[in-house]
């Protein structure tokens, strides 16, 4: 008696409901098996998907197939016949096995003999519809993602921390959100990753699998624009409940960008330099490095461009590196800077600025530092203010999303005529696109004003000792620097041997001034005259045993 091979398999919940249960493909095996006057076995596959299948994934297939292969088996039996697999490749692949070992498939709709021209060919039609219908299905499921997502629901992933899920739609969670706050304001005032979770476990707190938070998860979650309001599928922006603020959140962006754009070498190095951070290259752009070595006496600033050019072509090309070469595979910055005389020489020139400006001397103290505190208050009422109507906007986008969904359900219960639909449709989508910039615009407004308190926070610090008379710690010294300049670009002319330090200041201090209303009578009042917000500077670095070639400006 020969033996009928049942191979059952299902791919979504749904299949369960139409019908087409593993249990009912197996009576209906046996049943065919029974009519057929045959015995039968039953490889049963359970769940697995038909979407981006490959036999590999189908190890009880595989095992059948083997079984094929080996001449043991001579019929089999499925349900219909996109159960053997929906993918071309797999399809293709059984249907030759099948030929060649002259095994006849059997179906609930009848039987399939490969050797006949008439059965091949309306296997190899079956096989294409199915593989349409699970490339088209799949479709249908990515775009139907999509809308909803426009929508406002969520898209399927478990909710971040802080978030929970209220009718497919993300919304705070009060236990959770208050440490998501913790989280962003320790960082904000200093503290590492590794502090905070120090801080999370000595209070108990717990991520969502229950297990304490890891430095890494801590990181992670900072990254998240969820906890201000917005966040991303498939390049396309969606709206939630706000956790945290803008101005905190930049804060946060601002510290975190500083610190990535150096991870690599503050990994690599726990040596003090007080202007790298602020340096970048003139010549490629790149962010400047450093190397001090104690034992060779070496304490520089280069560019690792021009190095790391050389480390791929000799990688690549087996050439040698040679001094003095300079060609496409690097920068043109040749020469190392002095770690010793380019940092004197930087502190020199910002304090000469400071001390010269009539921005910051006693003058900029009574004119502008008297009414800190007052504009420190207004900075405060405009951070709530723009909170306020962020926050506002972004619930009137989440109306109006309301509103869409419910006109594309109303024409879907064929409730509006087309003209009706298509003019309704365009009005919200116009006010969606209206609030969707009112958005941004406070975005980028709360992200001004957060630079504009970091400003105001410096002054604060060193408004009382703003020329530096008293001895600072390299530590606070780089802080004044680093408050005062946002970017030192680096230059090396080959000609003059010497490097060029491009300063940019944060205002425009350089060779600014007071001008007075009545020359003749300074009690008439003044006007300060803003200067220059760049200053460049000239490091002269003698070659050693050779003369300079010109000297330096």
């Amino acid at each position: 008696m020969q033996t009928l091979h049942i191979y059952t398999r299902v791919s979504t919940a749904t299949q369960e409901l139409d019908g087409t249960s593993l249990s009912t493909q197996r009576e209906l095996g046996i049943a065919k098996a029974k009519e057929l006057g045959m015995k039968h076995q039953v490889w049963n596959e359970g769940g697995a998907s038909s979407h981006h299948e490959d036999l590999q994934n189908r190890p009880v297939l595989m095992g059948l197939m083997k079984e094929i292969e080996d001449g043991h088996v001579k019929n089999v039996f499925v349900y219909n016949n996109d159960r053997l697999s929906r993918n071309e490749v797999a399809q293709q692949t059984i249907r030759l096995s099948f030929l060649k070992n002259e095994v006849i498939l059997y179906t609930k709709d009848g039987k399939f003999d490969l050797s006949n021209p008439s059965d091949k060919l309306l296997k190899s039609l079956l096989d294409a519809i199915a593989q349409y219908d699970n490339e088209l299905r799949a479709i249908r499921t990515s775009e139907g993602k999509l809308n909803r997502h426009k929508q406002g629901f969520w898209y399927g992933a478990p909710a971040p921390y802080g978030y929970r899920l209220v009718d497919h739609k993300l919304v705070e969670n009060t236990d959770e959100s208050k440490w998501v706050r913790k989280i962003f304001e320790w960082y904000a005032l200093g503290k590492s990753p590794k502090e905070i979770k120090v801080q999370l476990d000595a209070h108990g707190v717990l991520g969502r699998r229950g297990g304490l938070f890891s430095i890494g998860s801590i990181t992670r979650l900072m990254q998240n624009t969820h906890y201000i309001g917005h966040y991303t599928y498939k390049n396309i922006e969606a709206q939630c409940d706000p956790i945290i603020d803008v101005t905190v959140w930049e804060r946060v962006h601002s510290r975190r960008t500083k610190l990535a754009e150096r991870s690599r070498q503050n990994n690599r190095t726990q040596r003090f330099y007080l202007l790298r951070d602020l340096m970048f290259c003139g010549h490629c752009g790149s962010k400047i490095s450093g190397r001090i070595k104690e034992s060779k006496n070496e304490r520089l600033y280069y560019c690792p461009n021009k190095e790391r050019g050389w480390v791929n072509r000799q990688l690549k090309e087996g050439t040698k590196w040679k001094r003095g070469i300079n060609d496409d595979h690097g920068c043109n910055m040749v020469r190392s800077l002095s770690i010793p005389l380019a940092d004197e020489t930087v502190t020199n020139v910002v304090l000469k600025v400071v001390t010269d400006s009539s921005l910051l001397k006693e003058e900029f103290k009574k004119v502008a530092l008297s009414r800190k505190v007052e504009t420190e208050d207004q900075l405060q009422r405009e951070i709530a203010t723009q909170t306020r109507y962020l926050r506002k906007v972004q619930k009137e986008y989440k109306d109006t999303n309301s509103s869409l969904v419910e006109l594309e359900t109303r024409n879907l219960l064929k409730e509006y005529d087309g003209d009706t639909y298509s003019q309704i449709k365009k009005k919200i989508d116009e006010k969606l696109l209206e609030k969707k910039v009112q958005i941004e615009n406070a975005r980028i407004r709360l992200s001004e004003i957060s630079q504009e308190a970091q400003w105001l926070d410096w002054v604060a610090k060193y408004a009382d000792d703003i020329e530096l008379k008293r001895d600072y710690t390299l530590a606070e010294l780089k802080d004044y620097l680093s408050g005062i300049v946002t970017r030192i670009d680096v230059h090396f002319d080959k000609e003059t041997f010497t490097h060029r330090l491009d300063l940019k200041f944060r205002l425009n201090l350089v060779d600014d001034g007071i001008k007075y209303k009545d020359p003749g009578n300074k009690r008439k009042g003044y006007k300060v005259v803003e200067g220059d917000d760049e200053q460049s500077l000239w490091v002269n670095q003698k070659r050693r045993g050779r003369p300079k070639k010109v000297n330096a400006p």
